[in-house]
């Protein structure tokens, strides 16, 4: 029997017995480790980028990129935009569970991942408060993004919001979002929409 060939790709991807083929996908797969990654690095399975800012770099807008971030990945956000979701249409997705998933741990209050860009997809990543007081973890100001089992925690102390919405952000799904705030915590905001986009 002849081995079948689709040298275009399939739009919406492809899985054989219930497992999807990421490089059936029309875009690019890029590789993301802090263990043992580096930005000098292809971004292939075998020799990951270090950073997720980094490989959104080398993606282009709505060819359907994806992200893929290794178990165990660790990543300190230190600044304003730390990681700038900024390129429409890319996905960006963590492996493993539980603590092994990977983090992206906040350690300045105004330390933020921004999502500025259209059709953006984040799934399975856990976002921890390392410094009292963050003012927000995720900002949202894409239309159509799509948040997927993200897990914040207020680690240190209370944050004022872990995800803040902007009038862009239209039609922004959520699903499957877990919120656990310090013990010390109390009034902080899980998701605080602001703006008067649906």
């Amino acid at each position: 029997m002849p081995i079948s060939n689709y040298p275009n790709g399939f739009a919406e991807g492809v899985s054989i017995r219930g497992v999807p083929l990421l490089s059936a996908y029309p875009g690019e797969v890029f590789w993301v480790d802090s263990v043992n990654g580096s930005n000098g690095n292809k971004g292939t399975f075998d020799r990951p980028f270090a950073t997720i800012d980094y490989a959104i770099g080398r993606c282009t807008a709505n060819r359907g990129d994806i992200i893929m971030v290794k178990a165990g990945h660790t990543e300190t956000i230190s600044g304003a935009a730390g990681i700038a979701c900024d390129v429409a249409g890319v996905a960006i997705v963590g492996l493993g569970t539980g603590s092994n998933r990977p983090t992206l741990n906040f350690t300045a209050t105004a330390s933020t991942v921004t999502v500025t860009a259209a059709n953006v997809t984040l799934r399975n990543l856990l976002l921890t408060g390392g410094i009292d007081a963050v003012v927000t973890m995720l900002a949202i100001s894409g239309a159509d993004c799509s948040l997927l089992d993200i897990e914040t925690r207020d680690v240190t102390g209370q944050m004022v919001s872990a995800i803040t919405t902007a009038d862009g952000a239209a039609r922004l799904l959520i699903d499957n979002y877990i919120h656990r705030g310090a013990a010390a915590a109390g009034g902080a905001n899980a998701i605080e929409l602001v703006g008067a986009d649906d």
